[in-house]
């Protein structure tokens, strides 16, 4: 088992220094003392850099360490072996935590590729569990943690079961909306961070599709696209459109 660093022990090693990261509130870090981040930071073994493409874990590879997205972005996604068909899962943003599928069997139950050159802070796992054990507020991310995996899959069935196609959008749109704004970005005007063709496939439509209703969003006057550049022009009229369980309060 890994031993954790205490606070004599952060001195001897270079460490990622979360009060200095911008994203510390929506991380692992969120909540905890400076003495409890001290103890943290002692536990993170490095950032890692991947770049784009490139895979960070896949389906099956044993669970060794979990993490947190810096920079950059990932998405996650599933193979059928039988006909090389993949679904996305998710896309996952700087602020983002990752490996949480590996607890279920000690083994990850997708595949992770970096849609972008990105970093990530990598915590092992054996850490990981030794300082829920010790830090309240870690427990906490762990359960809220589990919930966002529950929320994601729920989220996923509504999409591809439930929404047309003009809702799928509009709610996935109002979704990065609210991402961005919580991170203190422009909740108005941002880039999408993955190519159309993986898009589609999340919300379940032909790439082709997928065009028509963006033209059809900017025809109407709700948004405009300049290659990945999103800017909404109407938020309320985003809001109608979206799927009305998924909707919320109108940005500012």
């Amino acid at each position: 088992m890994v031993k954790l660093l205490n606070m004599n022990d952060l001195s001897k090693k270079q460490i990622s220094k979360c009060e200095h990261c911008s994203l510390r509130h929506v991380c692992f870090p969120g909540g905890l003392s400076d003495d409890e981040l001290g103890i943290f930071e002692g536990s993170i073994s490095k950032v890692i850099k991947i770049k784009k493409k490139q895979k960070l874990f896949g389906r099956g590879d044993k669970l060794h360490a979990v993490y947190a997205i810096k920079a950059g972005s990932v998405k996650s996604f599933l193979t059928n072996p039988e006909d090389e068909q993949t679904q996305v899962l998710g896309f996952h943003l700087p602020g983002d935590l990752l490996g949480f599928d590996g607890f279920a069997n000690q083994l990850h139950s997708c595949d992770v590729v970096a849609m972008e050159d990105s970093q990530l802070c990598e915590l092992p796992v054996d850490n990981f569990e030794q300082l829920c054990e010790i830090l309240p507020g870690l427990r906490k991310v762990m359960m809220q943690q589990v919930g966002n995996e529950i929320s994601r899959h729920h989220s996923l069935v509504l999409t591809l079961g439930k929404m047309q196609t003009e809702e799928r959008l509009a709610t996935y749109l109002l979704r990065l909306s609210c991402y961005y704004k919580s991170r203190g970005y422009s909740c108005t005007e941002f880039n999408l961070p993955m190519p159309r063709h993986d898009l589609a496939n999340f919300l379940g439509m032909a790439p082709e599709t997928l065009s028509r209703m963006f033209a059809r969003l900017e025809a109407a006057k709700v948004v405009t696209i300049l290659r990945r550049q999103v800017v909404i022009l109407d938020v309320q009229k985003l809001h109608d459109l979206s799927h009305e369980l998924c909707r919320q309060p109108a940005s500012d």
